[in-house]
């Protein structure tokens, strides 16, 4: 069992050897809070929780940095848009990692059938429809961040 205190307006707990405090604004102060009520032991899912950068650098294989100095993939500095979304919703920066030449699955897309394409190019300044895409068929197109349901790397 993880060691924590829950009040209504924060949460202690430690995870990973060392302390971890959420105040009630944390983005993730009520999971963190429901999950450590469950019972939850899976430090490194309570402190991806709590930790944006870390679970930036979960979601991107460790290729994407997020720090105070913005969101940097592969030491190249993207748009602050990106820094917003990446502390929003961290997950959401797996897509940075897509480059050109990589193989994406597509699925409900609506434009793009689903299937396997090859990845042209990319568009860091789009934040929703990041990805240009080609299939054998013929589509080109850029395609959905949420439709790429899995990135296959060479």
């Amino acid at each position: 069992m993880i060691a924590s205190v829950i009040t209504d307006t924060s949460i202690f707990f430690i995870a990973q050897g060392r302390p971890w405090t959420l105040a009630v604004d944390h983005p993730a102060f009520e999971q963190i809070k429901s999950r450590l009520g469950e019972g939850c032991e899976d430090e490194n899912e309570l402190v991806r929780l709590a930790d944006v950068r870390v679970a930036v650098n979960d979601a991107t294989d460790g290729r994407a940095v997020l720090s105070e100095d913005g969101l940097f993939v592969d030491g190249e500095q993207m748009p602050s848009a990106w820094q917003q979304r990446a502390t929003a919703e961290p997950e959401a920066t797996k897509i940075l990692i897509v480059s050109p030449g990589d193989q994406v699955r597509v699925e409900g897309d609506e434009d793009a059938p689903d299937g396997i394409y090859t990845v042209g190019d990319v568009d860091n300044d789009d934040l929703d429809k990041r990805v240009m895409v080609e299939s054998e068929d013929g589509f080109l197109g850029f395609v959905a961040n949420a439709s790429i349901k899995e990135i296959i790397k060479d």
